[in-house]
């Protein structure tokens, strides 16, 4: 090449890069989109989330115009390793510039709200209203068609295909999140509880893992004392595995929508799928949300030769082998 020609390319290169430089300083301080009252989106930024998969949530929150134009950006601006991970409320007109300003600040208002075991989604949607968070309403419908994971999908019909796969624990909840993003985070914990290890030997015990939450939603409901959880986890597979009614109390309590202290002998003959005492097998789906311990006691359970329980006044159960002696346990605890 001459060096004639080399003299008039050099400066159409330089205008080139100018414009491509200008261009893309235009894109990184443009709004997102242009309006006057922005919406606040939810995103959460993982631990250990490179600047790939961010840009990535980012763009599928239409948050940004391109997850490779955010990854440039903090190739250019050196900001590739000082993103926060956290909950982040993030305005949906809000510049590249803002964006990554945002994200390394690591901050957001949140309300921490702690979900006991055994809550049921109406317990979970009671709570979330009473703390500020959502309209319960709002919450039961989304809860209606939420179903993120297909593990969940049993072969009943049932109104929450979420009920039980909702963990229980105390979560550090973003102010104006939206019922699908509360459940999206509680519904993820579940999956993340449900480990590798556990889910192997789930499979080893012929469950699905929609079977190994309805039987530990049954065990978290019966046991108050977690010396029981175990024994009664142990009774409920030995039922199962010879045929016999479970008889849970709780699955009764359960179709009633509260918990009777003593149930009567017309209560354990309700017409439903949910009642125990008069079908065999689980129920059609999980009737709360278990807890690790129970799920440890349904995977663990220990050999028995009970096939009986029934719980004192303070919640202790008395396990019997024969029915013979579960009526003299009874007959102590509750007279004829």
């Amino acid at each position: 090449m001459s060096t004639t020609v080399k003299k008039r390319i050099l400066p159409l290169l330089i205008i080139i890069v100018m414009l491509i430089a200008s261009l893309a300083s235009v894109l990184y301080f443009l709004p997102n989109r242009f309006t006057k009252h922005p919406e606040l989106v939810v995103v959460v930024v993982e631990k250990d989330m490179i600047g790939s998969e961010i840009g990535d949530v980012l763009y599928e929150k239409q948050l940004v115009r391109s997850s490779l134009l955010f990854r440039v950006a903090l190739r250019v601006t050196g900001t590739m390793d000082k993103l926060q991970h956290g909950y982040y409320q993030l305005p949906d007109n809000a510049s590249l510039y803002e964006i990554i300003g945002l994200l390394q600040k690591g901050h957001l208002q949140t309300v921490r709200v702690t979900i006991p075991e055994g809550f049921t989604i109406q317990q979970i949607a009671d709570e979330l209203a009473r703390d500020g968070l959502v309209h319960k309403e709002n919450f039961l419908a989304e809860a209606k068609t939420y179903v993120p994971y297909m593990y969940m999908y049993g072969p009943e019909k049932v109104d929450y295909r979420v009920e039980g796969f909702l963990f229980p624990s105390t979560y550090e909840i973003p102010v104006k999140s939206t019922a699908k993003d509360i459940l999206a985070m509680m519904a993820k914990e579940m999956n993340t509880q449900l480990t590798p290890a556990m889910r192997k030997e789930i499979e080893a015990q012929h469950m699905t893992i929609f079977e190994f939450i309805t039987l530990a939603s049954l065990v978290e409901k019966e046991a108050k004392f977690d010396e029981d959880r175990p024994i009664i986890a142990a009774v409920f597979k030995r039922r199962l595995a010879v045929g016999m009614p479970l008889q849970s109390c709780a699955s009764i309590q359960y179709i009633l929508g509260y918990p009777k202290p003593l149930l009567s002998v017309e209560d354990t003959k309700i017409p439903s799928l949910y009642n125990t005492y008069i079908n065999k097998g689980l129920p059609p789906g999980p009737i709360a949300n278990p807890g690790k311990k129970s799920m440890e006691a349904v995977l663990y359970a220990p050999p028995t030769e009970y096939l009986f329980f029934v719980a004192d006044a303070e919640g202790h159960h008395i396990f019997s082998k024969t029915y013979e002696e579960h009526l003299k346990a009874v007959e102590k605890i509750y007279g004829n």
